[in-house]
């Protein structure tokens, strides 16, 4: 048998060791080479590589943080604007207290003033037809409401009652074209005739002679000749006035007194004669 010829391992790996041995005796003497080219960039990869995932770790959780920070802020800012609206919802119920409360006084100033027995009442509702133009009130005829009773409010003349229930009344908007009232200009003492002329328009007030003295925010008041409304309640005031030109009188146009929209609590007035048919002479009341 043939000797084999293949040489043992640990006899290849003599010259290997020697050429290490060799290598790290020549880069012993020059430890520069051995830093700079066998050292350094093994180690600036690693520093690199561990440098780049702190950058994306912290990149990543600054991130996050800003997330965090926008949907806390998110969450602040609804709650914020839900606490806006409840502080708007409140001050407008406490405005709208407020006003009420300064009509109650005012209307118990005016009944103080005013001389006949007046019923106090509040507004439950209003035709929005446009024609005739009326509202309802909460008194009726167990109240002592009774048709054509005069009604005013806080700022002045509301219209007449045309329907009596036993527990409510209708009563004609001072704006309907069916209402007319007696008014006096109360800068100058002339009287004329104040007509409605629909709702949304102003108020028509005629048969005022054209040589009268007028000035505009001029007040028209009640006559008290009518005897359902008490003389010097405000009816309105005056806008503009048309040229009369060779006519004897001029019509003027008047911004009624009182709102629709705003209106909730009036006055009836009871007036202080009952009228007949037959005479115009009224019968006192018992």
């Amino acid at each position: 048998m043939r000797p084999s010829l293949k040489r043992p391992s640990s006899v290849k790996a003599v010259p290997v060791l020697l050429i290490s041995l060799a290598v790290l005796v020549v880069l012993g003497f020059y430890p520069e080479f051995l830093r700079r080219w066998i050292l350094d960039p093994p180690m600036n990869l690693l520093r690199l590589t561990f440098s780049g995932a702190t950058g994306l770790s912290r990149g990543s959780t600054g991130l996050w943080s800003h997330y965090l920070d926008l949907v806390r802020s998110e969450e602040e800012n609804r709650r914020l604007r839900m606490e806006v609206d409840s502080l708007q919802k409140s001050l407008g119920h406490y405005r709208s207290l407020y006003g009420r409360n300064e009509d109650l006084l005012a209307l118990l100033d005016m009944k103080k003033r005013i001389p006949q027995k007046a019923i106090a009442c509040h507004v439950i509702a209003d035709n929005p037809t446009t024609a005739p133009r009326t509202l309802l009130i909460d008194c009726g005829s167990r109240r002592g409401v009774r048709v054509r009773d005069g009604v005013i409010g806080v700022h002045g003349v509301v219209g007449y009652v045309v329907k009596v229930f036993s527990g409510f009344s209708q009563v004609l908007w001072v704006e309907d074209p069916l209402f007319a009232l007696e008014g006096r200009l109360q800068d100058s003492g002339q009287s004329g005739l104040v007509r409605g002329q629909g709702s949304g328009h102003l108020l028509k007030l005629e048969y005022i002679p054209a040589m009268a003295s007028l000035e505009k925010g001029s007040h028209v008041v009640t006559t008290g000749e009518d005897g359902y409304f008490p003389p010097e309640e405000l009816i309105g005031t005056v806008v503009r006035s048309q040229n009369p030109g060779h006519q004897i009188f001029r019509t003027v146009r008047l911004q009624g007194a009182e709102r629709l929209d705003s209106l909730w609590a009036v006055m009836v007035l009871v007036p202080p004669l009952e009228w007949t048919d037959k005479s115009l002479l009224g019968k006192r009341q018992p």
